[in-house]
């Protein structure tokens, strides 16, 4: 009897530690010795999460119009929680954002990043959009590309920590394809 239950135990011991630490499945080559140890409680994840299933970012919107030929725009427009801005510039705008010491910029830790798609709302094709840096802030581009949006275009602008003050705000901007 008390061999039954001794290899019960063991039994029960390898089945928990393979649920724990995985085994592989054959579709995705993990082989359950990658750290994956399953569902993480509070807000903070410090492993590499796998949606299975897929995600959704964001969700978040904003809509906002400018009358001036150069306007600093405020957190209602750059904000960690907005994916998506759609601006209709009234004439040619160049865009400022704010100094890197200020919201949503001064709680990011080095390395920490957020990005939004930045929409030129404007029909009028003389209605453009220049993005241009705030102060702490080290505008980018891709190579050979613009940091102007015409109308009916959109960009990714992706922010950066860089250094306890400094902002990398990368500009990638697409243009009207159909």
């Amino acid at each position: 009897m008390n061999k039954f239950l001794t290899a019960g135990v063991a039994v029960a011991v390898v089945l928990s530690g393979l649920a724990f630490f995985g085994i592989e499945d054959g579709l995705d080559g993990r082989d359950g010795r990658d750290g994956r140890t399953g569902a993480q409680v509070g807000p903070d994840h410090y492993d590499t999460q796998y949606f299975q299933a897929g995600a959704v970012f964001g969700g978040k919107v904003a809509t906002s119009s400018g009358e001036d030929a150069t306007v600093t725009v405020d957190a209602r427009v750059i904000d960690q929680d907005l994916s998506y801005v759609s601006y209709t510039p009234n004439i040619d705008q160049t865009i400022t954002t704010q100094a890197s010491t200020s919201a949503p910029f001064r709680n990011l830790k080095v390395g920490e990043s957020f990005s939004q798609l930045f929409y030129n709302a404007s029909t009028s094709a003389s209605a453009t959009i220049t993005f241009a840096a705030g102060t702490g802030i080290d505008l980018q581009e891709d190579e050979g590309e613009t940091v102007v949006l015409n109308g009916l275009e959109v960009a990714r602008l992706t922010y950066v920590k860089k250094a306890d003050t400094d902002i990398i705000m990368w500009v990638e901007a697409g243009q009207v394809g159909d």
